[in-house]
């Protein structure tokens, strides 16, 4: 087993388990919508409240008030490169396509959530650039050899 192989899989987990518990809430969260049970418990209670204060019209309001340009798109758009972004860098499915959805996404959050807070603490987008840094780096790279990519020739 290759140490480079087995740091791929790793960041790919982290970063694409990451993200899609970022997405999820936007995707399938709102009023009278809760987490699953196994995952919320896993989580944590600050998951289980995104949940219930998400979904596709709360997070399109936040955006609309940040001026972005058609909210309602915008805020499905960046669900599903959360959480389906994520998802696929997670399996090393797609990831550079993937990974390059995801850096987009997470630099725009940077820019237009919290940029204005600057790098560092509560809102800050350190966060948000970094895992757009490591979504930017495996679609560079590559998935490894612990991946969909490469078991269907595609790293």
């Amino acid at each position: 087993m290759s140490k480079k192989n087995l740091g791929l899989l790793l960041l790919r987990a982290g970063a694409g388990v990451t993200l899609m518990a970022h997405g999820y809430p936007k995707l399938f969260g709102g009023p009278g919508k809760e987490a699953p049970p196994e995952i919320a418990k896993l989580l944590g209670p600050n998951f289980k409240t995104a949940v219930e204060q998400g979904g596709p019209a709360a997070f399109a309001q936040t955006l609309g008030q940040l001026g972005i340009p058609q909210p309602e798109v915008a805020a499905v758009m960046s669900g599903i490169a959360e959480f389906g972004g994520g998802l696929a860098l997670a399996l090393g499915l797609l990831t550079k396509q993937a990974g390059m959805l995801a850096a987009a996404n997470m630099a725009v959050a940077s820019k237009k959530v919290h940029w204005s807070q600057g790098f560092y603490g509560q809102g800050g987008y350190e966060f948000s650039a970094l895992l757009g840094l490591v979504a930017a780096s495996l679609a560079l790279t590559g998935p490894g050899k612990f991946s969909i990519d490469h078991l269907l020739g595609r790293d």
